[in-house]
């Protein structure tokens, strides 16, 4: 699993800046429509795996794919036994 969202995110990488110009100039109304149409098409040439919506955030430790913190980059749970062993500074259990 975490060696193909490798690949999505250095695929994501390779295609990005070429994905964003077709963008920009698919959007454009001011533009030909002919030279919109053709950017369009050269989009959908570009890889399906290239688009950042198939990147899927993971944690770094356990590379569990659900509930990721995303300012720590940890699942909820790494998140927690960590905070809890005091491994992660200014974390405190909380209670009242």
């Amino acid at each position: 699993m975490k060696n193909r969202d490798y690949k999505r995110r250095h695929l994501f990488f390779l295609h990005e800046s070429k994905r964003k110009a077709l963008n920009v100039v698919a959007s454009n109304q001011g533009l030909d429509i002919f030279l919109r149409w053709w950017a369009q098409l050269e989009k959908s040439k570009l890889p399906r795996q290239s688009s950042i919506c198939r990147v899927k955030n993971r944690c770094v430790s356990t590379h569990r794919s659900r509930s990721v913190i995303n300012a720590y980059k940890l699942s909820r749970l790494e998140f927690r036994r960590l905070a809890s062993r005091g491994s992660l500074l200014g974390m405190r259990k909380s209670s009242w």
